[in-house]
């Protein structure tokens, strides 16, 4: 016998998390989860073959309510969130979802799963049998025994490691310390933060395990704790012997659970069709029923949707789709109002390319001239085509271009194939694969496509195919977006077109990992045979003109016009010109800050193991909260769900300020330093472009919430301009010979943009009059004279400034200042009382998330927070802050988007010769010839200073601090 158990619960909060949200058409329910649930068990069952297929099969969930360990410790799991709204309506799904496979799905009340799972498990392997359980819950590793006739399956894949992996002796040994017998000695020591499960305060799993190993178990060493060496963690384990017995109780796993079910009732049946396929089609799986249709050899069509699921449950949360699109528009037509026809619009494009079936086998290949033609006469007929490029990489600089897919209309569409690779040639070289078009001819065929701006080319992320396109001379005019369109529509929910597609479309595509691998051996797309990459590229193009119909329909009903053409297509171009001309890094001047910083982090780690009394690894957090929490007995440490003493930079900088011993400053400095090496002075270097030998970084225009633009490989937006090291990086930023760079930088301008939306005439004043602020800000807090102020004083009064814009508490305040938190908070009373207006913004902010689920910046930009009523007191009281600073942070964002896309165009206007190279926040960079530096300044100013005209005229003056140097520090 081999019995398979699933930990049902676990598989229900991996499915909800790894998909995006997903509603049923019909009323909106909820129904992520149940997908990704029925996927995950489906694959499950197929993916078990051979020795490791099971006899015997259940899902074994938790029941909702209390258990006998709240008895015994009343706070056991005390600090659990609830489950979040959308999830709730799905718990009864999952157990349907379970039985319509034919599988026994198995809940007892005042049982947790875990105890279920032990008997069953313990039982069979008594008798002889294997048991395999479907988890990497660490609380089940008590189970696995010696022989390993209990064994656990973790099916959840993990960077570096097969997609299941099984878990025995060795990886419990890895993660304990100890066999699986003394698992729940070790737990009873160190507790277990996420349960609520106390422990022995200042005892992590490594100290446990040697604790347990050299005593042999609980009780022995709490009879013997007189007997250890070190005073501390002595006095420790007599003070909490009996907590520590009380965890062991807790962490204990039942084996005597009164079953609801014997074993033999367990036998894993074939999965039956005929209640399978009515359970799928009441929740409108469409993708899964023709899906499994095939594989079950069965025909999805002689079954009918059972109407015992038809109904959406009362407490369902949905998402917006047809249905709902549906629904609104009645609403607005019942009551007169002009967006009702856009609306039901909307609606009605989005059901119709639902409707269109995707067939990947219909996609053709470009092959010859004749081909192609037809193709773009065909685009030029219908006006618009979707295109989208297949490159050897993902960095668009310095990717070759291996094909081209397009698509005329939904489900018709083809791949011009360029670059493929015949099949004996290797990465690095060889011929090309017969059937393709030659590039040069190629490209001459489509230039003009491109360029004609009356024809509409739609993208998913136009700036990636862009920036490839322009090193092959083929720039691209009139374009749409559909993952712009998604981002003015719905902001950073979906950020993939797998995510799109699933979401709006209800088809995940073919994933890329089927065609290259992964790892090691992973191919580039040149090396993917041409009949494969047709089916993948086509599919993108056409899943790309699909999602731009139903995309593009919403923009007039939503208020998303404005956003997505004045600040979200017309942006996307400006940054694929910056990516592409980069900018000039100096190695030399690199390579000897990375000696320096070398140098610095040594002597650090020196004095850190001295202050320590030991040597210890500073990079490693274990080691660390060791140090700081269990040896020397600092205050204030947590443990993470790993058992492990938390060491975040906050908490690090915490007891920075407030403890009298040095070490946590030497790691905090230790840190810094190591960070700046490892990501800029040692990494940099390796960015450097061997075709421009120039560093390009790749801008993410549609990831933050507020608008704000992100940049990695590299990340140029987190040098620290604020310390000395962070500036001597930004001095390898160098112009080219014969020119200098600009940097032009907003000055104060969140704050500004507080004074305009609050209406805080005393800050409206300062800046008008171009008052120092934080000096004006202190003086009416404190009744301090301008003149002469104490510079301390001007920097408490620049803290508060700053951090009211960021919701910051009495305790924020306190450790930034290094002050009591009591001062801290008068401090914070007395700027409400001098600016009341500042707390009346706030409120009101407060109050409209909760209404409506968003705010909005000046310039009509929604900032969505769907989760603005919580259940979750933590989770509300951040969207509370957030709400507070999103509208000005994302109307500083939308300002600096609204002077880049006016900049080229100004600047060209004049006559003036000036590349914008990088954007940093509040701050533009721009590369331009020596002589014409003091021309171009004047003009980059006054772009900048009058962005936000004439959309919002703001109360407040906009000032820009610019200056010229031959790197990026001197001219900051």
């Amino acid at each position: 016998m081999h019995l398979l158990l699933v930990d049902g619960s676990a598989y229900i909060f991996r499915a909800y998390h790894a998909l995006p949200p997903l509603t049923r058409k019909s009323d909106g329910l909820p129904v992520g989860c149940v997908s990704g649930f029925c996927n995950m068990l489906f694959k499950l069952t197929e993916d078990l073959k051979g020795d490791d297929a099971p006899t015997h099969m259940a899902v074994i969930f938790d029941f909702s309510g209390e258990t006998f360990r709240n008895e015994l410790y009343p706070d056991y799991k005390a600090h659990r969130p609830p489950a979040p709204e959308d999830l709730v309506p799905q718990f009864p799904l999952t157990r349907a979802a379970t039985k319509a496979f034919g599988i026994p799905s198995i809940e007892l009340e005042g049982w947790e799963a875990d105890d279920i799972i032990a008997t069953y498990a313990c039982r069979v392997a008594r008798d002889g049998g294997r048991v395999t359980i479907v988890s990497s819950d660490k609380d089940l590793m008590q189970l696995i025994d010696p022989e390993e006739r209990v064994r656990m399956l973790d099916t959840v894949p993990r960077p570096g490691q097969p997609p299941m992996r099984w878990i025995g002796l060795e990886e419990v040994r890895k993660k304990f310390g100890v066999t699986p017998d003394k698992v729940i000695d070790v737990q009873a020591l160190c507790g277990d933060s996420v349960d609520n499960v106390p422990g022995v305060p200042g005892i992590g799993v490594k100290t446990a395990a040697e604790l347990i190993n050299t005593y042999g178990d609980l009780e022995t060493l709490l009879a013997r704790a007189e007997e250890i060496k070190q005073p501390a963690r002595r006095q420790k384990l007599i003070d909490n012997a009996e907590l520590a017995r009380v965890s062991k109780q807790l962490v204990t796993l039942n084996q005597d659970v009164p079953l609801p079910l014997e074993v033999d009732a367990l036998a894993r049946q074939p999965i039956p069709p005929a209640s399978l396929f009515p359970f799928l089609k009441a929740m409108e799986f469409q993708t899964i029923v023709r899906r499994l249709g095939g594989l079950l050899d069965a025909d999805p069509d002689a079954f009918e949707a059972d109407p015992a699921y038809a109904a959406a449950p009362a407490n369902a949360v949905g998402f917006d789709n047809a249905a709902r699109t549906e629904a609104r528009a009645a609403r607005f037509e019942a009551q007169g109002r002009d967006e009702a026809p856009a609306v039901l619009h909307a609606a009605s494009v989005h059901q119709r390319i639902k409707a269109i079936p995707f067939n990947t086998d219909a996609y053709t290949v470009i092959a010859e001239r004749a081909d192609l033609e037809k193709w773009i006469e065909a685009a030029r007929t219908e006006g618009r085509v979707a295109i989208d490029t297949e490159t050897s990489g993902l960095d668009n600089q310095s990717a070759d271009l291996v094909g081209l897919s397009l698509c005329v209309r939904p489900g018709e569409a083809a791949y011009l194939p360029l670059g493929h690779l015949d099949g004996d040639s290797d990465m690095f070289g060889g011929g090309l694969a017969e059937g393709q078009m030659d590039m040069r001819q190629a490209i001459e065929l489509v230039q003009p496509l491109l360029a004609d701006p009356s024809i509409l080319k739609i993208f998913h992320n136009y700036k990636f195919d862009a920036g490839v396109l322009m090193r092959y001379g083929l720039p691209v005019n009139g374009y749409d977006d559909a993952l712009l369109l998604s981002y003015a529509l719905d902001g950073p929910q979906f950020n993939t077109m797998t995510e799109l597609s699933t979401h709006w479309l209800e088809h995940a595509g073919i994933p890329i990992k089927d065609l290259i691998g992964s790892g090691r051996n992973q191919l580039t797309f040149a090396q993917v045979p041409i009949a494969d990459a047709t089916r993948y590229a086509a599919e993108d193009a056409d899943t790309t003109m699909r999602l731009w119909h139903v995309l593009k329909a919403r923009l007039v009903p939503e208020n998303a016009v404005t956003i997505y053409e004045t600040l979200e297509r017309p942006l996307a171009p400006v940054l694929a010109r910056m990516e592409a001309r980069g900018i000039s890094v100096d190695r030399q001047i690199l390579a000897r800050l990375s000696g320096e910083f070398a140098q610095r982090a040594a002597a650090l780690e020196a004095e850190a193991h001295e202050l320590a009394g030991e040597r210890f690894n500073l990079g490693s957090p274990k080691q660390l909260g060791e140090i700081l929490f269990g040896k020397l007995g600092f205050s204030g440490g947590t443990k993470t769900k790993s058992g492990q003493w938390s060491t975040g930079a906050g908490l690090l900088e915490e007891l920075a300020a407030r403890e009298s011993a040095p070490l946590p400053k030497v790691i905090v400095d230790w840190r810094g330093l190591t960070k700046l090496k490892g990501t800029y002075t040692d990494a940099l270097p390796e960015y450097i472009n061997a075709r421009t030998n120039r560093v390009h970084t790749s801008y993410n225009q549609s990831s933050v919430l507020t608008g704000r633009l992100s940049s990695n490989e590299p990340n140029l937006q987190n040098i620290p301009i604020r310390s000395e090291d962070g500036r001597k990086i930004r001095s390898a930023f160098v112009s080219e010979p014969g020119k200098l760079l600009i940097s032009a930088d907003y000055s104060q301008i969140e704050l500004r943009i507080l004074a305009h939306i609050a209406d805080i005439q005393a800050l409206k004043d300062a800046f008008e009059e171009g008052l120092d602020i934080h000096a004006m800000t202190a003086s009416e807090m404190f009744h301090v004279p301008l003149e002469g102020m104490p510079s301390d004083v001007r920097r408490r009064a620049k803290a508060i400034n700053f951090g009211i814009i960021y919701g910051i508490s009495a305790f924020g305040l306190s450790n930034q200042l290094g002050i009591p938190r009591s001062e801290a908070g008068d401090y914070i009373k007395t700027y409400f009382e001098r600016f009341p207006g500042i707390r009346d913004y706030m409120e009101h902010q407060k109050q409209a998330v909760k209404a409506q689920g968003f705010v909005q910046t000046v310039f009509g930009r929604r900032i969505q927070f769907p989760n603005a009523n919580s259940r979750n007191p933590a989770e509300r009281s951040f969207v509370e802050r957030a709400s507070i600073n999103a509208p000005i942070q994302g109307s500083a964002a939308d300002i600096i988007r609204r002077a880049m896309i006016r900049m080229e165009p100004a600047l060209e206007q004049a006559g003036l010769a000036a590349d914008m190279l990088l954007q940093v926040h509040d701050e533009l960079i721009f590369e331009v010839a020596e002589d014409a530096a003091d021309t171009v300044i004047p003009l980059i100013r006054q772009v900048m200073e009058n962005a936000a005209d004439p959309a919002v005229r703001l109360s407040v003056p906009l000032q820009v601090e610019a200056h010229a140097a031959r790197n990026w520090d001197e001219a900051h």
